[in-house]
């Protein structure tokens, strides 16, 4: 399997760690990148999508917003919240169907183990 043929949207406004996060994996999938979430709504409707990776806070559009406008469009796109932990976001993000959490600092193993389980292919 190719996993290049998987196309994850990063959606991330930390420069830094937006550019880190990207090249770790560009090196496995097709990667599309948003620096707020209503960049990443535009490229989730341009686009093909497999799984979107994203943070909470961010200027424009947040992230849980944007997950609740691209889940009505499609229900079932797997998604990886990235965040401080905070037990609401936590509860807001399992409230979506196929979606995951992950707490900040994150191991980037933890984020492509939780890229793979999340598209089925562990």
């Amino acid at each position: 399997m190719d996993f290049k043929d998987f196309t994850v949207l990063y959606v991330e406004d930390e420069g830094v760690i937006r550019s880190n996060v990207e090249k770790c994996l560009n090196y496995v999938f097709n990667v599309l990148v948003a620096k707020d979430g209503q960049e990443g709504l535009e490229l989730f409707n341009n686009n093909k999508v497999d799984l979107i990776i994203t943070d909470v806070y961010m200027p424009e559009k947040d992230g849980i917003t944007m997950l609740s406008d691209i889940k009505e469009i499609n229900p079932s796109v797997p998604c990886i919240v990235t965040s401080a932990y905070d037990p609401k976001l936590f509860d807001q993000s399992c409230a979506f169907e196929s979606c995951d959490y992950i707490s900040k600092p994150f191991d980037i193993k933890e984020l492509l183990n939780n890229c793979l389980k999340s598209l089925e292919v562990m």
